[in-house]
């Protein structure tokens, strides 16, 4: 808990006036911020907190972490985050999950705990510039939701390595329009944390990026929104990685509907989830490293808000995974067919939607994988009631 109190911090002496002063242009360096002592005038600012929190009781048939049926009180997300402008252009963003572990890793020297924490540079109201820990540019609707938003997510959505660290040049020809230049880092961790381990002809690529385009937009008064975007990295030394990515919302007053791809191309497993599957000859999961994989997930969802104060959502997602080329016990096929299934009824007490109760019912069914070695994950099912709270402390 130490270090992520540190962190927000060496967040706000960073970003906060030192003391508030009178006429900037004849105060004491040491009563004003940095910018406005160079600049010699007073600057807009404003520090926006707010605490994001689900909890539920949860039933799983059976626990996704035991096998087995479990039932008990979870706090599935606590999360801390700190917004707000500097200056009318400049403008930052911070955000931390308080309820997971605090590991930095060696790539970034970052916890990867810490969603956001970056600085926005508007220089006009078409052009801007992000620096920092930012979230990675992929199409659909799914992995734009704020995460306390989402009951489970997809397999490519749930398995992303979702926020990194790098630049991000957005361009809006309209008020409905944006396109986005990114270059990230591709991972948090070493190669072999993030790969298993590698063989005699694997090397760190000299630029482990990921460099993505995406354009989203809306027509006919937001009637039709869409986010695409692609993405391609170097995880080895001339191995790659490609994901094409993308999603179509529709809005018809009380519902929402949204229907999204991911496909993801790889040299290397990165996801991990066809290499956590493989099996050693002493029945332990294989370390090793997974090539030549592909993975799509198809995901759809819809709102209906039959109420101001009712909202009823329902999910689908299928998610496939294979192999597309022979590579050590690896053989070429559909090693990964799972069918996701959700609904939820959510009941908001409070006019400003911060807060709601739910009632959340999913599941995933795998179809059993045939090739040897590999083993099925478990069909699973939860039921959950609980709170969502985006509670603003400041």
């Amino acid at each position: 808990m130490k270090k992520p109190l540190l962190s927000l911090t060496a967040l706000c002496l960073l970003f906060l006036p030192l003391a508030a002063s009178a006429a900037v242009g004849d105060a004491d360096s040491t009563r004003v911020s940095l910018v406005e002592h160079f600049a010699k005038k007073q600057m807009p600012r404003s520090i926006n907190i707010d605490l994001h929190t689900v909890a539920a009781f949860n039933a799983n048939f059976p626990s996704p972490a035991t096998g087995s049926d479990e039932a008990s009180f979870r706090f599935d997300y606590l999360m801390l985050g700190i917004h707000g402008h500097i200056t009318d252009k400049l403008s930052y963003n911070y955000r931390q999950r308080i309820h997971q572990g605090n590991k930095a890793f060696e790539m970034e020297n970052l916890s990867n705990t810490i969603d956001y924490a970056y600085l926005q540079y508007d220089f006009s109201p078409r052009y801007s510039l992000t620096a920092g820990r930012q979230a990675l540019a992929v199409g659909g609707f799914e992995f734009l939701k704020n995460p306390v938003d989402v009951y489970d997510y997809s397999g490519m959505g749930g398995n992303m390595q979702a926020y990194l660290t790098g630049l991000t040049f957005t361009y809006r020809p309209a008020t409905s329009q944006e396109l986005i230049l990114q270059v990230v880092n591709n991972r948090h961790g070493s190669t072999s944390e993030s790969f298993g381990r590698l063989g005699e002809n694997d090397h760190n690529p000299r630029m482990p990026l990921y460099y993505s385009v995406a354009w989203n937009g809306a027509f006919a008064d937001r009637l039709i929104e869409f986010r695409y975007g692609f993405t391609a990295g170097e995880l080895l030394r001339g191995k790659w990685e490609y994901t094409l990515s993308g999603g179509q919302q529709l809005n018809l007053g009380c519902v929402s509907s949204y229907l999204d791809f991911i496909y993801r191309r790889a040299a290397v497993d990165y996801p991990g989830l066809i290499r956590s599957m493989s099996r050693n000859e002493q029945g332990e999961t294989w370390d090793g490293v997974a090539r030549s994989v592909e993975y799509l997930s198809l995901i759809w969802e819809t709102n209906i808000r039959f109420h101001r104060k009712w909202n009823f959502q329902i999910k689908g997602v299928y998610d496939r995974g294979s192999v597309y080329e022979d590579n050590a016990q690896f053989l070429s096929g559909n090693y990964l067919s799972a069918w996701g299934y959700q609904g939820a009824l959510e009941f908001y007490p409070m006019a400003d939607n911060n807060m709601h109760v739910f009632l959340h019912v999913g599941g995933k069914s795998y179809r059993r994988c045939r090739i040897p070695d590999m083993v099925t994950p478990k069909d699973r099912l939860r039921v959950a009631i609980g709170f969502s709270y985006r509670l603003p402390v400041l």
